[in-house]
């Protein structure tokens, strides 16, 4: 069973684009509180961020209202899931704001501080993994994490970029048989969904995203992260239909 890592803290209001609410969050949590348990967050520490972002980035962050403490709570999100995923059980990161168009020294497309980022990075560092996969499904390229593992040998980003269902399945499926790594970090975005910005995937072809996953990482640790998904109606429900995939249902 998949464990879900969340916090109050990601409902606060700061400053962001308007799509980026926390009632994101909020319509997520309402559809999985009843089928998958729950797990509270732990705040990260500067000295994570500082792990792949600058301290002039840091230093901006801290003067946005409302916004330090829980861009801090969503990176230990990150690092809590990716806990998780080592002791054997598959988890994912129900967090905000997300992270994966944040690089080193610049913020943007509602992204502050990478999540997944640091989160594998802690991981190497500690010497606990020795390589590891991001496979980023958001409908936008995650440029941060493409630049910030850009001279790193032991972290291969892989975007998928298809406008089609049948051929985002079908890279996903050769990205995962390529997977040799010692973990998979996943950039869960949900706005490739058909009546969201993406209009590619519907919900049972996120079930299926899913299971691939799922059929891929038996035997291996992987964790997923919230990135984007702003059709409010259908996104809780998305989530859980990806996540019954994931969790081999």
């Amino acid at each position: 069973m998949i464990k879900v890592v969340y916090h109050p803290l990601f409902e606060t209001h700061y400053p962001t684009a308007q799509v980026e609410s926390p009632e994101r969050v909020q319509v997520i949590k309402r559809e999985l509180e009843n089928s998958f348990p729950f797990v509270e967050a732990q705040e990260a520490t500067e000295e994570d961020v500082l792990l792949v972002h600058t301290p002039q980035l840091v230093s901006r962050v801290k003067e946005i209202t409302n916004l330090y403490k829980v861009a801090l709570m969503a990176v230990g999100g990150a690092i809590s899931a990716s806990r998780i995923a080592l002791r054997g059980e598959k988890a994912f990161a129900l967090i905000r704001p997300p992270g994966h168009h944040a690089r080193r020294d610049f913020h943007w497309g509602f992204c502050f501080f990478n999540n997944v980022a640091i989160a594998v990075k802690k991981l190497l560092d500690e010497k606990v993994i020795k390589s590891a996969m991001v496979l980023d499904i958001d409908l936008h390229y995650g440029d941060g994490t493409a630049d910030i593992f850009s001279s790193c040998d032991e972290v291969r980003v892989i975007n998928i970029q298809e406008d089609d269902p049948h051929d985002f399945l079908r890279e996903t499926e050769k990205a995962l048989g390529s997977l040799k790594e010692d973990l998979l970090a996943l950039s869960a975005g949900f706005d490739r969904y058909k009546l969201d910005w993406g209009r590619t995937l519907d919900m049972e072809d996120y079930y299926r995203l899913g299971k691939l996953i799922y059929e891929a990482t038996i035997t291996l640790p992987c964790f997923a992260v919230l990135e984007g998904g702003y059709y409010l109606p259908h996104l809780g429900k998305v989530v859980r239909r990806f996540l019954e995939g994931l969790s081999g249902q």
